[in-house]
Protein backbone atom coordinates (compact mmCIF):
# COMPACT_ATOMS: atom_id res chain seq x y z
CA UNK A 1 0.00 0.00 0.00
CA UNK A 2 0.95 3.36 -0.80
CA UNK A 3 -0.20 6.43 0.74
CA UNK A 4 0.71 9.98 0.11
CA UNK A 5 -0.24 12.58 3.00
CA UNK A 6 -0.96 16.13 1.54
CA UNK A 7 -0.48 19.34 3.20
CA UNK A 8 -0.60 23.03 2.00
CA UNK A 9 0.61 24.73 5.32
CA UNK A 10 3.97 24.22 6.98
CA UNK A 11 3.14 24.97 10.70
CA UNK A 12 -0.02 23.69 13.03
CA UNK A 13 -1.46 21.04 14.67
CA UNK A 14 -2.58 19.23 11.30
CA UNK A 15 1.38 19.34 10.49
CA UNK A 16 3.06 17.99 13.38
CA UNK A 17 0.41 15.39 13.78
CA UNK A 18 0.91 14.07 9.77
CA UNK A 19 4.86 14.48 11.01
CA UNK A 20 4.53 12.83 13.41
CA UNK A 21 2.23 9.70 11.84
CA UNK A 22 4.75 9.74 8.71
CA UNK A 23 7.92 8.87 11.12
CA UNK A 24 6.05 6.35 13.05
CA UNK A 25 4.40 4.58 10.08
CA UNK A 26 6.94 4.47 8.18
CA UNK A 27 9.37 3.14 10.85
CA UNK A 28 7.31 -0.42 11.50
CA UNK A 29 8.29 -3.10 9.17
CA UNK A 30 5.57 -4.47 6.52
CA UNK A 31 3.68 -0.69 7.20
CA UNK A 32 2.44 1.11 4.49
CA UNK A 33 4.90 3.14 2.13
CA UNK A 34 4.13 6.96 3.25
CA UNK A 35 5.26 10.05 1.60
CA UNK A 36 4.83 13.41 2.68
CA UNK A 37 3.66 15.91 -0.13
CA UNK A 38 3.74 19.49 1.01
CA UNK A 39 6.32 22.57 2.00
CA UNK A 40 8.71 21.77 4.53
CA UNK A 41 7.20 21.57 8.18
CA UNK A 42 8.68 24.11 10.68
CA UNK A 43 9.19 21.75 13.09
CA UNK A 44 12.10 19.69 10.88
CA UNK A 45 13.58 23.18 9.63
CA UNK A 46 16.97 22.62 8.54
CA UNK A 47 17.03 18.58 8.99
CA UNK A 48 16.64 16.71 5.83
CA UNK A 49 13.66 14.60 5.42
CA UNK A 50 13.23 11.65 3.10
CA UNK A 51 9.39 10.88 3.45
CA UNK A 52 9.30 14.65 1.95
CA UNK A 53 8.06 15.64 -1.34
CA UNK A 54 8.19 19.46 -1.30
CA UNK A 55 5.57 21.36 -2.84
CA UNK A 56 3.84 24.45 -2.59
CA UNK A 57 0.04 25.55 -3.42
CA UNK A 58 -0.35 28.76 -1.47
CA UNK A 59 -3.54 30.11 -1.71
CA UNK A 60 -7.13 28.56 -3.25
CA UNK A 61 -6.21 30.20 -6.52
CA UNK A 62 -2.37 28.81 -7.08
CA UNK A 63 -3.04 27.26 -10.23
CA UNK A 64 0.39 26.63 -10.72
CA UNK A 65 1.04 25.05 -7.56
CA UNK A 66 -2.36 22.89 -7.76
CA UNK A 67 -0.91 21.87 -11.18
CA UNK A 68 2.25 20.80 -9.60
CA UNK A 69 0.74 18.57 -7.14
CA UNK A 70 -1.08 16.70 -9.92
CA UNK A 71 2.08 15.70 -11.40
CA UNK A 72 3.78 14.82 -8.60
CA UNK A 73 0.61 12.67 -7.70
CA UNK A 74 0.36 11.12 -11.20
CA UNK A 75 4.38 9.90 -10.89
CA UNK A 76 4.00 9.17 -6.93
CA UNK A 77 1.10 6.81 -7.64
CA UNK A 78 -0.66 6.15 -4.15
CA UNK A 79 -3.30 3.65 -3.39
CA UNK A 80 -4.45 6.62 -0.65
CA UNK A 81 -4.39 10.16 -1.04
CA UNK A 82 -4.55 11.42 2.85
CA UNK A 83 -5.24 15.33 3.03
CA UNK A 84 -4.14 16.46 6.19
CA UNK A 85 -5.71 20.43 6.35
CA UNK A 86 -8.88 22.31 4.55
CA UNK A 87 -6.72 23.38 1.58
CA UNK A 88 -5.09 20.10 1.31
CA UNK A 89 -8.72 18.36 1.17
CA UNK A 90 -9.87 20.68 -1.73
CA UNK A 91 -7.08 20.11 -3.86
CA UNK A 92 -7.00 16.54 -3.34
CA UNK A 93 -11.17 16.37 -4.16
CA UNK A 94 -10.19 18.11 -8.10
CA UNK A 95 -7.11 16.72 -8.87
CA UNK A 96 -7.77 12.80 -7.65
CA UNK A 97 -10.28 12.22 -10.49
CA UNK A 98 -12.21 10.09 -8.17
CA UNK A 99 -9.27 7.19 -9.17
CA UNK A 100 -7.50 7.29 -5.83
CA UNK A 101 -9.34 7.47 -2.43
CA UNK A 102 -9.24 10.60 -0.61
CA UNK A 103 -9.12 11.02 3.10
CA UNK A 104 -9.43 14.05 4.70
CA UNK A 105 -8.78 14.90 7.96
CA UNK A 106 -11.16 17.45 9.18
CA UNK A 107 -9.15 19.05 12.31
CA UNK A 108 -11.44 21.73 13.25
CA UNK A 109 -14.14 24.19 12.40
CA UNK A 110 -12.56 28.40 11.49
CA UNK A 111 -13.20 30.58 14.28
CA UNK A 112 -15.41 32.89 11.65
CA UNK A 113 -17.92 29.93 12.03
CA UNK A 114 -17.06 28.88 15.83
CA UNK A 115 -20.91 29.90 16.90
CA UNK A 116 -22.08 26.73 15.26
CA UNK A 117 -20.05 24.43 16.77
CA UNK A 118 -18.50 25.25 20.31
CA UNK A 119 -21.34 24.56 22.86
CA UNK A 120 -20.30 27.42 25.46
CA UNK A 121 -18.76 30.66 25.19
CA UNK A 122 -18.04 33.86 23.96
CA UNK A 123 -18.23 32.24 20.91
CA UNK A 124 -21.35 30.32 21.08
CA UNK A 125 -24.14 30.76 19.26
CA UNK A 126 -22.45 33.83 17.01
CA UNK A 127 -23.39 33.74 13.60
CA UNK A 128 -20.94 33.25 10.90
CA UNK A 129 -21.59 36.15 8.73
CA UNK A 130 -20.36 35.52 5.17
CA UNK A 131 -16.89 34.86 5.34
CA UNK A 132 -17.79 31.83 8.14
CA UNK A 133 -20.86 30.79 6.40
CA UNK A 134 -19.30 30.16 3.00
CA UNK A 135 -16.22 28.09 4.89
CA UNK A 136 -18.54 25.63 5.92
CA UNK A 137 -20.15 25.39 2.61
CA UNK A 138 -16.87 24.59 1.17
CA UNK A 139 -16.10 22.35 3.89
CA UNK A 140 -19.29 20.73 3.17
CA UNK A 141 -18.94 20.21 -0.34
CA UNK A 142 -15.33 19.07 0.23
CA UNK A 143 -16.61 16.68 2.68
CA UNK A 144 -19.12 15.30 0.93
CA UNK A 145 -16.75 14.59 -2.55
CA UNK A 146 -14.19 12.28 -0.71
CA UNK A 147 -14.10 9.13 0.03
CA UNK A 148 -14.08 9.81 3.67
CA UNK A 149 -13.43 12.61 6.55
CA UNK A 150 -11.40 11.61 9.30
CA UNK A 151 -12.75 13.47 12.68
CA UNK A 152 -10.59 13.81 15.35
CA UNK A 153 -13.24 13.57 18.17
CA UNK A 154 -16.47 12.23 18.55
CA UNK A 155 -17.72 16.05 18.82
CA UNK A 156 -16.46 16.78 15.48
CA UNK A 157 -17.73 13.66 14.00
CA UNK A 158 -21.25 14.46 14.92
CA UNK A 159 -20.91 18.40 13.47
CA UNK A 160 -20.14 17.04 10.39
CA UNK A 161 -22.83 14.49 10.46
CA UNK A 162 -25.20 17.27 12.14
CA UNK A 163 -23.91 20.78 10.43
CA UNK A 164 -22.16 19.62 7.30
CA UNK A 165 -24.92 16.70 6.53
CA UNK A 166 -22.02 14.50 6.25
CA UNK A 167 -23.46 10.44 5.74
CA UNK A 168 -22.55 9.05 8.75
CA UNK A 169 -20.59 6.03 7.01
CA UNK A 170 -18.56 8.29 5.29
CA UNK A 171 -17.19 9.54 8.83
CA UNK A 172 -14.73 7.64 10.94
CA UNK A 173 -13.56 8.89 14.35
CA UNK A 174 -10.21 8.61 14.67
CA UNK A 175 -8.52 10.58 18.00
CA UNK A 176 -5.16 12.58 17.48
CA UNK A 177 -2.66 10.91 19.30
CA UNK A 178 0.97 11.85 20.75
CA UNK A 179 4.22 10.21 21.10
CA UNK A 180 4.99 9.43 25.22
CA UNK A 181 8.18 11.27 25.87
CA UNK A 182 9.73 10.36 29.57
CA UNK A 183 8.28 11.16 32.50
CA UNK A 184 8.62 14.51 34.46
CA UNK A 185 10.89 14.16 37.73
CA UNK A 186 8.50 14.77 40.93
CA UNK A 187 7.81 18.39 42.29
CA UNK A 188 6.61 19.58 45.38
CA UNK A 189 4.02 22.19 44.54
CA UNK A 190 3.26 24.27 41.53
CA UNK A 191 5.21 27.39 41.00
CA UNK A 192 5.08 27.66 36.58
CA UNK A 193 1.91 27.44 34.72
CA UNK A 194 2.80 27.31 30.56
CA UNK A 195 0.85 26.97 27.72
CA UNK A 196 1.86 26.53 24.22
CA UNK A 197 -0.10 28.56 21.47
CA UNK A 198 -0.34 30.07 18.42
CA UNK A 199 -1.56 33.08 20.14
CA UNK A 200 -4.67 33.28 17.85
CA UNK A 201 -7.64 35.24 18.94
CA UNK A 202 -9.41 32.15 19.76
CA UNK A 203 -6.48 30.87 22.19
CA UNK A 204 -7.60 33.56 24.61
CA UNK A 205 -3.90 33.83 25.80
CA UNK A 206 -4.56 37.66 27.14
CA UNK A 207 -7.35 36.16 29.22
CA UNK A 208 -4.88 33.69 30.78
CA UNK A 209 -2.53 36.10 31.42
CA UNK A 210 -4.76 38.68 33.29
CA UNK A 211 -5.81 35.16 35.43
CA UNK A 212 -2.29 34.69 36.09
CA UNK A 213 -1.64 38.31 37.59
CA UNK A 214 -3.98 38.01 39.72
CA UNK A 215 -3.34 35.00 40.80
CA UNK A 216 -0.22 36.18 41.72
CA UNK A 217 -0.85 39.11 43.39
CA UNK A 218 0.84 37.80 46.56
CA UNK A 219 2.84 35.19 45.09
CA UNK A 220 6.15 36.79 43.33
CA UNK A 221 7.63 33.08 43.02
CA UNK A 222 5.33 31.80 40.50
CA UNK A 223 5.65 31.80 37.00
CA UNK A 224 3.69 32.04 34.01
CA UNK A 225 5.68 30.74 30.62
CA UNK A 226 4.22 31.78 27.07
CA UNK A 227 5.21 28.68 24.63
CA UNK A 228 4.78 30.46 20.80
CA UNK A 229 3.86 33.17 19.15
CA UNK A 230 1.15 34.86 17.24
CA UNK A 231 -0.93 38.10 16.86
CA UNK A 232 -2.13 38.47 20.43
CA UNK A 233 1.38 38.02 21.83
CA UNK A 234 2.00 42.12 22.12
CA UNK A 235 -1.27 42.52 23.76
CA UNK A 236 0.20 39.77 26.04
CA UNK A 237 3.57 41.18 26.79
CA UNK A 238 1.03 45.09 27.22
CA UNK A 239 -0.58 43.08 30.38
CA UNK A 240 2.26 42.02 31.93
CA UNK A 241 4.37 45.28 31.78
CA UNK A 242 1.80 47.53 32.42
CA UNK A 243 1.54 45.38 36.00
CA UNK A 244 5.20 45.27 36.45
CA UNK A 245 5.08 41.65 35.46
CA UNK A 246 7.01 41.18 33.41
CA UNK A 247 9.81 39.25 35.26
CA UNK A 248 7.11 36.91 36.11
CA UNK A 249 5.45 36.21 32.64
CA UNK A 250 8.03 34.27 29.62
CA UNK A 251 7.67 35.09 26.35
CA UNK A 252 9.70 32.29 24.54
CA UNK A 253 8.60 32.70 20.76
CA UNK A 254 7.90 29.48 18.49
CA UNK A 255 9.72 26.61 19.75
CA UNK A 256 10.24 23.20 17.56
CA UNK A 257 10.98 21.66 21.07
CA UNK A 258 7.61 22.17 22.90
CA UNK A 259 7.78 19.25 25.00
CA UNK A 260 11.10 20.20 26.28
CA UNK A 261 9.90 23.41 27.19
CA UNK A 262 6.46 21.92 28.64
CA UNK A 263 8.91 19.55 30.98
CA UNK A 264 10.19 22.83 33.01
CA UNK A 265 6.56 23.88 34.14
CA UNK A 266 4.13 22.55 36.76
CA UNK A 267 0.69 22.85 35.35
CA UNK A 268 -0.64 23.19 31.18
CA UNK A 269 -3.49 25.87 30.99
CA UNK A 270 -5.34 26.10 27.44
CA UNK A 271 -8.08 28.80 27.66
CA UNK A 272 -8.74 28.83 24.15
CA UNK A 273 -12.76 30.03 22.76
CA UNK A 274 -12.99 27.16 20.07
CA UNK A 275 -10.73 23.81 19.72
CA UNK A 276 -11.13 20.44 18.48
CA UNK A 277 -8.92 17.60 20.16
CA UNK A 278 -5.84 19.88 20.75
CA UNK A 279 -2.12 17.77 20.40
CA UNK A 280 -0.25 20.63 22.64
CA UNK A 281 -2.87 19.59 25.49
CA UNK A 282 -2.00 15.66 24.42
CA UNK A 283 1.68 16.42 24.61
CA UNK A 284 1.53 17.91 27.92
CA UNK A 285 -0.78 15.42 29.02
CA UNK A 286 1.90 12.90 27.98
CA UNK A 287 4.42 14.70 29.98
CA UNK A 288 2.70 13.93 33.12
CA UNK A 289 1.31 17.24 33.25
CA UNK A 290 -1.76 18.35 35.75
CA UNK A 291 -4.11 20.42 32.90
CA UNK A 292 -6.70 23.53 33.02
CA UNK A 293 -8.56 23.43 29.90
CA UNK A 294 -11.85 24.89 28.30
CA UNK A 295 -14.91 22.49 28.64
CA UNK A 296 -15.54 22.30 24.59
CA UNK A 297 -14.91 20.89 21.41
CA UNK A 298 -13.55 17.53 21.86
CA UNK A 299 -11.41 18.07 24.88
CA UNK A 300 -13.83 16.60 27.88
CA UNK A 301 -13.23 13.13 25.47
CA UNK A 302 -9.60 13.12 26.96
CA UNK A 303 -9.93 15.42 30.38
CA UNK A 304 -11.76 13.56 33.18
CA UNK A 305 -12.19 14.92 36.78
CA UNK A 306 -9.86 12.43 37.47
CA UNK A 307 -7.20 13.41 35.47
CA UNK A 308 -7.44 17.36 34.70
CA UNK A 309 -9.57 20.72 35.22
CA UNK A 310 -12.15 22.01 33.09
CA UNK A 311 -13.00 25.08 32.92
CA UNK A 312 -15.54 27.56 31.21
CA UNK A 313 -14.71 29.07 28.26
CA UNK A 314 -13.43 32.48 28.77
CA UNK A 315 -14.61 32.60 32.28
CA UNK A 316 -11.42 34.30 34.16
CA UNK A 317 -12.99 33.85 37.50
CA UNK A 318 -13.08 29.95 36.64
CA UNK A 319 -9.46 29.81 35.15
CA UNK A 320 -8.57 32.00 37.81
CA UNK A 321 -10.23 29.57 40.52
CA UNK A 322 -8.65 26.07 38.87
CA UNK A 323 -5.33 27.71 39.13
CA UNK A 324 -5.36 28.44 42.84
CA UNK A 325 -6.66 25.17 43.46
CA UNK A 326 -4.25 23.35 42.17
CA UNK A 327 -1.41 25.50 43.78
CA UNK A 328 -3.50 24.93 47.35
CA UNK A 329 -4.42 21.78 47.63
CA UNK A 330 -1.05 19.82 48.35
CA UNK A 331 -0.12 16.37 46.04
CA UNK A 332 -3.15 17.41 43.61
CA UNK A 333 -1.36 18.74 40.71
CA UNK A 334 0.92 15.51 41.35
CA UNK A 335 -2.34 13.75 40.98
CA UNK A 336 -3.37 14.93 38.20
CA UNK A 337 -0.53 14.47 36.04
CA UNK A 338 0.02 10.50 36.92
CA UNK A 339 -3.33 10.05 35.84
CA UNK A 340 -3.04 12.49 33.01
CA UNK A 341 -0.24 10.71 31.53
CA UNK A 342 -1.87 7.48 31.52
CA UNK A 343 -4.93 8.66 30.26
CA UNK A 344 -3.02 9.22 27.03
CA UNK A 345 -0.37 6.34 26.98
CA UNK A 346 -3.86 4.10 27.43
CA UNK A 347 -6.09 5.99 24.60
CA UNK A 348 -4.35 8.87 22.65
CA UNK A 349 -0.96 7.21 21.74
CA UNK A 350 0.78 7.90 18.29
CA UNK A 351 1.29 4.67 18.10
CA UNK A 352 -2.42 3.51 18.57
CA UNK A 353 -3.79 6.39 16.13
CA UNK A 354 -1.15 4.92 13.52
CA UNK A 355 -2.84 1.27 13.98
CA UNK A 356 -6.14 2.87 13.34
CA UNK A 357 -4.96 5.10 10.28
CA UNK A 358 -3.76 2.09 8.44
CA UNK A 359 -6.84 0.24 8.92
CA UNK A 360 -8.88 2.43 7.69
CA UNK A 361 -7.07 2.70 4.50
CA UNK A 362 -7.19 -0.74 4.23
CA UNK A 363 -10.64 -0.97 4.87
CA UNK A 364 -11.06 1.49 2.24
CA UNK A 365 -9.38 -0.17 -0.10
CA UNK A 366 -10.69 -3.18 0.87
CA UNK A 367 -14.10 -1.81 -0.13
CA UNK A 368 -12.45 0.13 -3.38
CA UNK A 369 -11.84 -3.86 -4.51
CA UNK A 370 -14.57 -5.57 -2.99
Amino acid sequence: MKVVFLLTQDSGGPVDLTVSLADEIAGRPSAPEVTVLGPPPASREGRPWSLLHTAHVRSKRDLRGVAEIARLLKELAPDIIHAQDRRAGLVASLVSGRKTPVVMTFHGVPDSAAGRWVNSGPLHGRRPGIAGGSRLVADALVARRVTCTVAPSRAIGQFLQRELRVPARRVRVLHNGVAIPAGREHRDGVRTFATASSFAPCKATPLLVEAFLAVATERPDLRLRMIGDGPERRRCEQLARRADRERQVEFTGYRSDVIAELAQSDVFVLPSLNENLPLALLQAMATGLPCIASDLGGVPEVITEDCGVLVAPGNIGSLRAAMERLIDEPGLAERLGSAARDRVVEGFSLAECADKHMRLWSDILGNERG
